[in-house]
């Protein structure tokens, strides 16, 4: 918006010469003149100055010493005194600046940041009903009621702020965790939950904070084997079963286990290159139209980069257009070999990308054996991974303990940690 401004007012770039072209500048400090994009050169310094402050420059210049050139002229007073006698060129400045006007009455851009469990599209849906959205008059949206009405109709925003810059309404938004009520968190508070295994293996350490565990270090365990139940049994004086209490199981349990890795990939693959010929198109979108600048080429093997871009004027000023750039690049294929070097490095990044995936999730690679050979015209990778695992699957606690023990509605133990 600064940079539209400057361009109405007119502003020049010139540059300085002379006995003390430092000191003019300070000058121009004192005098609360503004210079930008000051750069030094072999005799003295280039930089823009605005063109109402050219004019009350020459006391200046006179004090120091110095001289000053006109390198360029920039902005609309000079384009009209350059076309003041083309009566059109105003008309068509005339109509711009209207359009312009007249677009900047209306949003073209809804923007939405916090949001996770509530998408985008089901928010921009919801404004679409009330009348918000794209090409709604800004001046019939009041903040402070959609704030209000975002709120009512999606109960996990604890948090909405709105607020209209340029063109485009700027909403953020905050979710309470995991996006539930409270009412369903109260309810998920009570419900009780083992801990199984998701991995077949031996514990390696297990430390709990909640529930009763039912291994120890250096069991066997198999795939949903209960680690930790979310029943806690309660003694009487005389040691016998007096009650039972149910709670969400909470332990941090590590099962060293055994993971086998298979991949497979193509011995051969395509290889394009570039022969150096290259085309561009253009295509601009509003709302349902396009225009297309510039044909698909016909003959020959190209590869399409699309890149979609919106029409904005500054930061915030959105016009309801977007424009894609499109680059056709002309190549040529052939059917080429992986050598051994390259089938190696292959097989090692897909291995390090599957490695990097299972510790995303929780799985630290120890070791791995992993061996490559060939299928037909197929590179076969196959092995084994020793990983250490942590569990993090739960079920509910079984419905027949629930059934057969009376249930106590007091706090929840933990249970004893195991090392």
């Amino acid at each position: 918006m600064l940079k539209l401004i400057k361009f109405f007012r007119g502003y020049l770039y010139v540059q300085i010469t002379g006995y003390s072209p430092e000191r003019f500048l300070n000058l121009c400090t004192g005098m609360d003149i503004v210079l930008w994009g000051i750069m030094p050169e072999e005799d003295g310094y280039s930089f823009y100055i605005s063109r109402a402050a050219f004019g009350i420059i020459a006391p200046a210049l006179e004090k120091t010493g110095t001289q000053i050139s006109v390198i360029r002229k920039i902005g609309l007073p000079f384009l009209a005194q350059k076309y003041r006698k083309h009566g059109f060129f105003f008309v068509g400045i005339f109509c711009a600046a209207f359009l312009l006007y007249f677009l900047s009455l209306f949003l073209w851009k809804v923007e939405i940041e916090g949001n996770s469990y509530y998408s985008t599209q089901t928010i921009l849906d919801c404004l679409e009903e009330n009348g918000v959205g794209y090409a709604s008059l800004k001046a019939g949206i009041n903040c402070k009621e959609l704030q209000n009405l975002l709120r009512k109709e999606f109960t996990d925003l604890t948090w909405v702020s709105t607020k209209i810059e340029g063109t485009r309404l700027y909403i953020v938004v905050q979710e309470r965790l995991n996006g539930s009520t409270d009412e369903e968190k109260d309810s998920d508070d009570t419900e009780a939950t083992d801990l199984v295994a998701s991995h077949a293996g031996t514990v390696e350490s297990i430390v709990v904070r909640s529930g009763t565990p039912l291994v120890a270090a250096g069991d066997a365990v198999e795939e949903g084997d209960i680690l930790v139940s979310g029943a806690i049994e309660v003694m009487d004086d005389s040691g016998e079963t007096a009650s039972w209490r149910f709670v969400q199981s909470d332990a941090d349990v590590q099962i060293r286990t055994t993971i086998f890795y298979e991949d497979e990939f193509p011995l051969n693959y395509e290889e394009k290159t570039l022969n150096g010929e290259v085309k561009y198109g253009v295509t601009f979108y509003f709302n349902e139209y396009e225009l297309n600048l510039g044909k698909a080429p016909g003959e020959g093997e190209f590869l399409e980069i699309n890149k979609v871009n919106p029409v904005v004027i500054g930061s915030d000023f959105y016009l309801p257009f977007q424009m894609e750039k499109k680059t056709w690049l002309e190549y040529e294929s052939g059917e080429k070999q992986y050598t051994e070097e390259e089938i190696q490095t292959l097989a090692q990044e897909h291995l390090e990308q599957y490695c990097e995936n299972l510790e995303k999730n929780g799985v630290q690679i120890l070791s791995n054996s992993v061996m490559i050979g060939r299928s037909g015209e197929n590179i076969l990778v196959s092995g084994e991974l020793e990983a250490l695992a942590a569990q993090s699957t739960y079920q509910k606690t079984a419905s027949e303990n629930l059934r057969e023990q009376p249930q106590d509605s007091g706090d929840a133990e933990a249970g004893e940690s195991v090392e």
